[in-house]
């Protein structure tokens, strides 16, 4: 029999186990998820080490039928799902008062946590040490003369084509329209309420039905965690690890700090619930963010877990997971690039000035707000962030190894951000139902 069918044979052996652990009911939908992952990480590595060349090839095709083709139901998902949630969700407040209330509080938490998520960024980096003794001298140049500066990226993000934008998934122009859109027609229902009245019905008719379009989606979950792992894994082995493990190292402590001072801090001292509480009921929608590397891909499951397990009320889950899906990348766009920034420096030997620590940790908070929300997403501006401080471009080349392995636990830690805004924010204005999370 030929070695690629008894792989794949292995690997349908493997989905049908999960099709029968979600029958038993036996375990939870959390637990079942991170099974899958476990046994796409196992299945990867044992295609990497054990089967030829040609095979592993062969086989990968499959595994990304599966693994991708989930990832297309996701995105499949977007474009109704982001101006419908966003606008509708909007139209759910009483007046420009409580616009100006959530809106407000949104942006300043998310300009907050981003801020910070800099400092750690360059503070963990430091203290590791990241890229002392890379050998730059093999390293390719990477030519950045084609990189837009910061004004022509964010003159991009205005609007002028929503059709177009949502065409080619553009998300922060749509999102952006949508906001436009939103408060334009929240503005009309506090003076002319019965003219809104059948355009906020027909919103809400189309809303719940691309939430029961993600709900039968996101039942798929632990099959495309399965093909994704196996996929990534039985490309790159381990050898990304024992190259660059300090820097992987590094960005996972900052994030693991992120996670538990600044979102666990807030959770603690604001919302006074238990961060481990609270992270044990976001754990569907972080393993997805984990394995599928796109706040936007896990945006479906980020809103349901809001609602569901974190006992958000759904106009605040609906205004807060769009707008953090692509405007809070605590990780892509604060952690991730100021880390860069230090690992280029200590590279190719260069002293860091105080103006540049600065400069680092003002674009990281730029970039947090701009990152576009899908895999690799961070490294457009941490080139943007490399070349606004002086610093060699070429460095990005030398991270680009075990980028798929920090971008797990970025993704997982924007999607984190967006899960405790929803709960700080909605404890704030009184919509979020604490007895019914703790009871939970």
């Amino acid at each position: 029999m030929n070695q690629a069918v008894v792989w794949l044979v292995g690997f349908v052996l493997l989905l049908v186990f999960l099709v029968m652990l979600s029958r038993t009911g036996k375990l939870t939908f959390s637990l079942r998820v991170f099974t899958a992952l476990a046994a796409g990480a196992g299945f990867g590595l044992l295609l990497y080490f054990l089967a030829p060349e040609t095979v592993n090839d062969e086989v990968r095709r499959w595994l990304s039928l599966v693994g991708y083709g989930y990832i297309d139901l996701l995105r499949m998902l977007i474009i109704p799902l982001v101006p419908t949630s966003i606008i509708a969700g909007l139209l759910k407040l009483s007046g420009t008062r409580e616009l100006k209330q959530m809106g407000g509080r949104t942006m300043g938490f998310f300009l907050v946590t981003a801020l910070l998520a800099g400092i750690i960024g360059l503070g963990v980096g430091t203290l590791f040490s990241v890229g002392t003794g890379a050998g730059v001298e093999a390293l390719a140049p990477r030519d950045a003369r084609g990189v837009t500066d910061v004004l022509s990226q964010f003159r991009n993000f205005i609007p002028s084509n929503p059709v177009g934008a949502a065409a080619e998934m553009q998300m922060i122009p749509l999102v952006v329209f949508s906001l436009f859109f939103g408060v334009a027609a929240v503005m009309v229902k506090g003076k002319q309420p019965d003219a809104v009245k059948p355009f906020e019905q027909f919103l809400e008719s189309m809303l719940q039905i691309v939430l029961k379009l993600t709900t039968m989606v996101i039942k798929l979950t632990p099959y495309g965690v399965l093909g994704l792992t196996a996929y990534w894994l039985s490309s790159t082995g381990l050898s990304a690890l024992t190259q660059l493990g300090v820097f992987v190292a590094a960005v996972v402590a900052a994030c693991l700090i992120q996670l538990g001072l600044v979102y666990g801090g807030f959770l603690a001292a604001v919302v006074r619930i238990s961060p481990f509480k609270f992270y044990r009921a976001a754990s569907p929608a972080l393993l997805l963010a984990f394995s599928s590397r796109s706040s936007l891909g896990s945006l479906s499951m980020t809103i349901h877990t809001m609602t569901e397990r974190l006992k958000v009320h759904p106009r605040v889950a609906s205004f807060i997971g769009p707008m953090g899906a692509v405007m809070n990348m605590d990780a892509c766009g604060g952690i991730f690039p100021a880390m860069v920034a230090v690992f280029a420096a200590n590279a190719f030997g260069i002293d860091l000035t105080m103006m540049q620590y600065v400069l680092i940790v003002g674009v990281s908070v730029i970039a947090s707000i701009g990152s576009a929300a899908v895999p690799m997403g961070a490294t457009a501006f941490t080139i943007i962030t490399l070349t606004t401080v002086g610093l060699p471009v070429e460095a990005v080349g030398l991270v680009a190894g075990v980028d798929f392995i920090v971008d797990m636990f970025r993704t997982a830690t924007n999607v984190a951000g967006d899960m405790t805004a929803s709960v700080v924010i909605g404890n704030s204005l009184g919509e979020f139902d604490r007895r019914a999370f703790l009871e939970a």
